[in-house]
């Protein structure tokens, strides 16, 4: 997918080609921070510096487009160098397109960037490159500030052309599905509400063609040095000992053959819990299956983990947990 500027708002182009009728991409709307190119310095936006030796500055070497951009320094100590901005408040449910021009001055800087508590983590190179990221609000929040920060003792990262909008995104079935557990369970928000994990060379990312309902779909591959490749979403209450859920989503493998497992997972050592193991071909397939919680627990917070392990590429969309009975 990718994104454009016309004017003062965004759109969205699919360079993807397909048959029949396609969904609608995401439509961006109005950016909702002032002074997103620092023109009129740090105007709008606050600064903290839980650091040693930290600086905000507005200069002319941080600018891309413009005359003026951001340079965060972090010296050594605390979490970052931060700046933000309060913005207005959002409805439980909704989409944000977050973008952002950034460079680092020796590269390797580690930025992160979030939205009403909801974010994540660039790497920035020595030479200016786009970020761009669907964000997921999954419910209320008293945090209405949009932030980035720098997190690396002793370097400077430059920032320009900043915005964050609202937008509207395609529904797939997991979306649609009253009692689903699982928030962006289509991935219609990119990774939004989802962490994505891999011991060694896997990759995760969403796209068009990955889809089976909706805008867009989860591709999660693996190299040949193995460690598998995962996402993950914390179920958003705890669970008891004798509870059942369904577990199910869409899944199609690259050649077909690949091994992936649905598990629902304790979210702390030894990281166990009970797994839906299937594998893939190269049509998608409907994976569906009951998993019981065994273990006599009380109140424990558990996630759903899809997993690939071993060499290949597969497509994940529609993601659903439901409890089947009380």
């Amino acid at each position: 997918m990718v994104f454009h500027r016309k004017g003062g708002g965004w759109l969205a182009l699919v360079l993807a080609a397909g048959c029949g009728e396609e969904p609608q991409a995401p439509q961006i709307g109005t950016n909702q921070v002032t002074n997103g190119s620092f023109e009129l310095k740090l105007s709008g936006w606050w600064s903290n510096a839980d650091v040693e030796d930290g600086t905000v500055e507005v200069l002319p070497e941080a600018a891309d487009t413009g005359a003026l951009g951001l340079a965060l320094t972090k010296g050594t100590g605390g979490w970052g160098i931060v700046v933000g901005q309060d913005t207005a408040p959002h409805t439980a449910g909704q989409t944000y397109h977050v973008h952002a021009r950034i460079r680092g001055k020796a590269g390797g800087e580690r930025v992160s960037i979030s939205f009403h508590g909801q974010g994540f983590e660039v790497e920035a190179g020595k030479q200016w490159r786009t970020v761009e990221r669907l964000v997921y609000l999954p419910g209320d929040s008293k945090d209405f500030s949009a932030m980035i920060a720098n997190t690396t003792d002793h370097s400077t990262v430059y920032v320009d052309d900043v915005a964050f909008a609202p937008t509207q995104v395609a529904q797939g079935e997991a979306d649609k599905h009253r009692d689903n557990l699982m928030h962006n369970g289509s991935f219609e928000s990119g990774l939004g509400m989802w962490s994505f994990w891999s011991g060694s060379d896997g990759q995760g990312s969403t796209s068009f063609d990955a889809r089976h309902s909706g805008y867009a779909g989860l591709v999660l591959s693996l190299g040949g040095e193995g460690g598998g490749a995962s996402v993950k979403q914390a179920l958003p209450e705890p669970v008891r000992a004798g509870e059942v859920y369904r577990v199910e989503a869409r899944v199609r493998g690259a050649l077909g053959g690949e091994t992936v497992s649905l598990c629902l997972q304790i979210n702390e050592e030894p990281w166990d819990g009970p797994c839906l193991p299937f594998t893939a071909t190269s049509k998608w397939t409907h994976v569906s299956g009951k998993v019981a919680i065994e273990e006599p627990l009380d109140d424990q917070r558990l996630g759903l983990v899809l997993s690939l392990f071993g060499e290949g590429t597969v497509q994940v969309d529609d993601v659903i947990v439901v409890r089947v009975n009380p």
